[in-house]
C-alpha cells in the first residue's frame, strides 16, 4: 500500500541508502540477548527489545503484527517489539540494524541487493501470497484494458518500476506507451486524484480498492498478473538483514513464530485484528478497516501451505522481468534474497 506523502522515486531511496551505508561504521547489532522463547516469558527486563520498521502508517497489512503484540505472542517469545513508522527509510533502518525487522516489497529487496552497495537485506516472510496491485480508473473513463491507457492521464509516484510495468502491459496489447500523459500525483488520495487530475493510477486493492467500494466510487481494475504472470510478485514482505540471520537466528525464529500466530489468528478472528489495528490507529475509518480486513484475510495464506511461505519461481520470474527492463543495477541470484527456513 502507498501513501501520498511517500511520493518518492525509489531510485532516490536506493541512492540515499548507499550514502548512509558508506557513512556507517558497519552493520549495527539488530538485537539484544539470545533468550529461548516459550509459553512462560521471562521478566520484562530480560526480553529482547526489537524495533520493527513499518513501510507506511498502520493499516490492515500490519494487523497480524499488532494482534501478535496484543495477545502477548511476542512476550511469550521473550521479546518486546516496538513498531515504528519509517517515512520510507525502512530499508535503511533494517540494513544498518536500527531495526531488526521491517516491511518492504519484493522489488525493493531485489533493487537493494542489486545496487552498487549490495545492501544485504533478506525477505523472511510474505505477508500476502499474491500481488493485489493493479491499475484502477473510474468506470466512466472506459479503461478496461492496457490498450485503453492511450490518450489518458496517469497519476503515479514517478518510479521507473511503475512505468516499466505500464509499458510492458501496453506492449503486450499492441498499445503505444508514448500516448500516455504521466504526472506525479498531487491529490490526497486515489479518488481525489481521479476527480481532479488524472484518469487512472496504480493502487493496492486491499486498501484503495476497498475504500472505493465502501464509498460507492465505481472503478475498473486491471490486476497486473492477469496481463503478465511474472508480475504476481510478493508485496509486502517482512525483511531482516544478513547479519541478524548470521548472529542471532534464534531471534528471527522466535519473531516469526509469534508473528505467524498473529496472522493466523487474524484470519480466524478478523474482528480481533480490526480491534488491534484501531487501538494503534484510532483515526482510521472503522468500516474501511473491517472491509479491508475481510479482503486481506482471504489472501494472507491463499493457496500456500503456511503463512509467510515464498516460492523460488516467483523470485526468479520477477527478478528476470526486472533485469529485462533495466531495473537492477547488477545481476544477482534471487535465491539469496529470501529465506523461508525460519518460518514455523
Amino acid at each position: 500500500m502507498k501513501k501520498n506523502k511517500n511520493v518518492r522515486n525509489r531510485n532516490s531511496l536506493i541512492r540515499s541508502i548507499v550514502i548512509i551505508l558508506v557513512l556507517a561504521a558497519g552493520m549495527l547489532a539488530a538485537c539484544g540477548g539470545n533468550h529461548q522463547g516459550g509459553d512462560n516469558p521471562p521478566a520484562n527486563d530480560n526480553r529482547d527489545e526489537v524495533v520493527f520498521a513499518l513501510d507506511w502508517t498502520p493499516n490492515t497489512n500490519h494487523s497480524g503484527l499488532f494482534l501478535a503484540k496484543d495477545k502477548g505472542y511476542y512476550a511469550a517469545e521473550s521479546m518486546e517489539v516496538d513498531f515504528q513508522e519509517s517515512d520510507m527509510n525502512f530499508i535503511e533502518m533494517v540494513a544498518n540494524g536500527t531495526a531488526a525487522f521491517g516491511i518492504a516489497a519484493q522489488e525493493q529487496v531485489l533493487q537493494a541487493r542489486a545496487s552498487d552497495a549490495k545492501i544485504p537485506i533478506v525477505a523472511i516472510a510474505a505477508i500476502l501470497q499474491h500481488n493485489t496491485s493493479g491499475f484502477a480508473s473510474p468506470e466512466a473513463r472506459g479503461i478496461r484494458s492496457p490498450k485503453d491507457f492511450e490518450g489518458k492521464t496517469y497519476s503515479g509516484w514517478g518510479t521507473e518500476l511503475e512505468l516499466a510495468i505500464m509499458k510492458t502491459l501496453m506492449q503486450k496489447e499492441g498499445a503505444d506507451f508514448s500516448k500516455v500523459k504521466i504526472i506525479n500525483q498531487s491529490a490526497s488520495n486515489f479518488m481525489a486524484s481521479m476527480e481532479t487530475e488524472a484518469d487512472f493510477a496504480w493502487i493496492y486493492y486491499g486498501w484503495d480498492g476497498v475504500s472505493c467500494e465502501t464509498s460507492g466510487f465505481g472503478i475498473n481494475f486491471i490486476l497486473l498478473q492477469d496481463i503478465d504472470e511474472r508480475l504476481d510478485f510478493y508485496s509486502p514482505l517482512i525483511i531482516t538483514n544478513e547479519k541478524t540471520i548470521e548472529e542471532n537466528p534464534d531471534l528471527v525464529r522466535r519473531f516469526l513464530r509469534a508473528t505467524a500466530k498473529g496472522y493466523t489468528l487474524a484470519i480466524s478472528d478478523p474482528e480481533a485484528a480490526v480491534e488491534s489495528l484501531m487501538k494503534v490507529a484510532p483515526e482510521l475509518d472503522r468500516k474501511l478497516v473491517a472491509e479491508s480486513q475481510k479482503y486481506l484475510n482471504q489472501r494472507y495464506m491463499s493457496d500456500a501451505p503456511r503463512w509467510g511461505d515464498m516460492e523460488s519461481r516467483v523470485w526468479e520470474g520477477f527478478a528476470a522481468w526486472m533485469e529485462e527492463h533495466g531495473l537492477l543495477n547488477h545481476r544477482i541470484d534471487p535465491a539469496d534474497a529470501f529465506d523461508t527456513s525460519f518460518l514455523p
